[in-house]
């Protein structure tokens, strides 16, 4: 069986895995500073096209997507975000005012099934011959990881048995609790609010643990050692120019959120089950908006930034579907 140790790893790694399938890849959405300057043609047509008849309105952006008499208004958002962010959440208890139903993305979810395969597979996780971190990873990547526990305040021996890509995931983890960052908010949020207005809440298509554990028990060494290499640029990332696109993201400023997001990464993006799940993620979010414009009324739904600004992405998708995109102005 899984120890405690253990499963608080795994559902660390889980987490992230999670996290950032909802922007295309694994924990591997990764940001360089300075953040390179993404071409058009690498984001949304639809949000280039409404940028310039954005209003100044309190809050997060927002957009409505319109068929008939339906209509979905979408709010975008980033994560982590600090737990004490202060943003206008006015406009969305407006969007769910009377609201259907509010489309939330899926959580990963451990079956019995596969907590078995886990603890049978969980040497896989480890280092071979019984090495240590410190024993695998190259003197400067050790130095790294060290400079990145302190920063998180976190014990390096907490660490020292597991492979990099899964070590890189649990301080990522133990980043966002010491520093106060969140990968639940605002979904989280809004959920309660919803619930609170007695508006039901369904998740767009299922996300199951077990193609996630897949990707990580069934890695390579060199591929997670690339895939650590990112995860520390993501923790380096999230422990200082996350706050300024949570700021960005606060007040609807998609021009900056685009200056300081985080960039894909490709330690993972060759895998057929990474690319795999970016589009089953991304065709489950459409279909669920799509089947909510098939009768009549208002859904809400909450759309991760990196499903909504990419080409071909959810907003593009819809639109190709004979949907009408705007952003409101209320």
């Amino acid at each position: 069986m899984l120890t405690v140790k253990s499963r608080r790893l795994m559902h660390a790694v889980l987490s992230a895995l999670a996290a950032s399938w909802a922007i295309s890849l694994s924990v591997l959405a990764i940001a360089d500073p300075p953040a390179p300057v993404l071409t058009p043609s690498d984001e949304s047509a639809v949000v280039d096209e409404l940028a310039p008849v954005q209003v100044n309105m309190p809050g997060p952006a927002i957009w409505r997507v319109t068929r008939g008499d339906s209509q979905v208004v979408i709010l975008g958002f980033i994560r982590p975000l600090p737990h004490m962010l202060q943003w206008d959440a006015g406009r969305m208890t407006h969007a769910l005012d009377g609201a259907h139903a509010l489309l939330v993305p899926p959580e990963p979810r451990l079956g019995v099934f596969d907590a078995m395969g886990l603890a049978i597979a969980a040497n896989t996780l480890h280092n071979s011959g019984g090495r240590t971190l410190d024993q695998v990873l190259s003197p400067a990547d050790q130095q790294t990881f060290l400079r990145a526990t302190r920063t998180a305040h976190a014990d390096p021996r907490h660490y020292e048995h597991w492979k990099p890509v899964v070590a890189g995931a649990a301080l990522i983890d133990d980043l966002r609790k010491a520093a106060g960052l969140s990968s639940a908010k605002p979904v989280s949020t809004l959920t309660r609010l919803a619930r609170s207005m007695g508006v039901p809440v369904r998740e767009m298509g299922r996300l199951k643990a077990a193609p996630l554990i897949k990707v990580i028990t069934g890695m390579d060494d060199a591929h997670g050692l690339a895939c650590f290499h990112a995860e520390m640029a993501q923790f380096d990332w999230e422990a200082g120019p996350a706050r300024e696109a949570a700021n960005a993201w606060a007040h609807g400023d998609v021009a900056a959120m685009r200056r300081v997001r985080a960039a894909a990464a490709d330690c993972l993006e060759d895998l057929p089950s990474i690319q795999a799940m970016t589009e089953r993620g991304t065709a489950d979010a459409v279909f669920a908006m799509d089947d909510a414009l098939s009768r009549p009324g208002k859904s809400v739904a909450l759309v991760d930034m990196r499903y909504l600004d990419r080409a071909n992405g959810v907003l593009d998708r819809l639109k190709a579907r004979g949907a009408v995109i705007s952003v409101p102005t209320n």
